[in-house]
């Protein structure tokens, strides 16, 4: 898709302190979990990866939990025990080391991941909107920055990423500073503010947003 139709899906996306592809990747992840339970676990393809996977992962599989997608899980793990039980009452050695395929959403996201990447790129170089409002409250993780700033784009658009994102950086970076110099005595009785959650933000601009 071009860029002008995709941008408006990173301004609905932008909001103060949180990585807008991060967000985007996480939904579409929970999306296409829930569409494959709901849907898809009959499918002998379906299946057939997910047995070569050994199911999902812990992430997804307790998302999986999370959703109450009692039936479609209860049906994919149901085949991954049979196939364990046979295992076990077999002779072969079932307890040499193996290498299963990755889950199947995670190799998903990976694929949305490098899509969203590209798109904001492009997004960010065509659309004046993003870039005044993400002025205003964006953010992005170092991951997801450092990735976007590799691509193809025009280098005066580059550089007004850069610029923009060291502005949020700076915010943050005061932000945590201040909240560390509440922890000194001299100050221990000063009310918190809205610096409270900087450490949390810091973590979150390294990792990404939590699982």
């Amino acid at each position: 898709m071009n860029a002008p139709s995709e941008h408006e899906r990173f301004l609905e996306a932008l909001q103060p302190g949180r990585c807008p592809l991060c967000f985007l990747i996480r939904q579409y992840g929970f999306d296409h979990l829930k569409s494959l339970l709901d849907e898809s676990v009959t499918d002998p393809h379906t299946r057939d990866r997910l047995y070569a996977s050994g199911g999902f992962c812990r992430r997804h599989a307790w998302q999986g939990v999370q959703q109450h997608q009692a039936m479609g899980m209860a049906a994919i793990y149901s085949g991954l025990l049979e196939r364990e039980f046979q295992s076990f009452k077999s002779a072969a050695r079932f307890w040499r080391s193996t290498h299963p395929q990755p889950c199947p959403i995670c190799q998903s996201e990976a694929s949305c991941e490098k899509v969203y990447t590209q798109q904001f790129a492009l997004s960010w170089s065509c659309s004046e909107e993003l870039r005044r409002v993400f002025r205003e409250k964006g953010i992005l993780c170092l991951p997801h920055l450092k990735s976007i700033l590799e691509q193809k784009v025009p280098r005066t658009s580059r550089e007004e990423l850069k610029i923009a994102a060291l502005l949020a950086l700076e915010k943050l970076r005061k932000d945590l500073n201040e909240f560390l110099s509440k922890q000194d005595y001299h100050r221990i009785l000063e009310k918190i503010g809205g610096e409270g959650d900087a450490w949390v933000s810091a973590v979150r601009m390294f990792c990404g947003e939590r699982e």
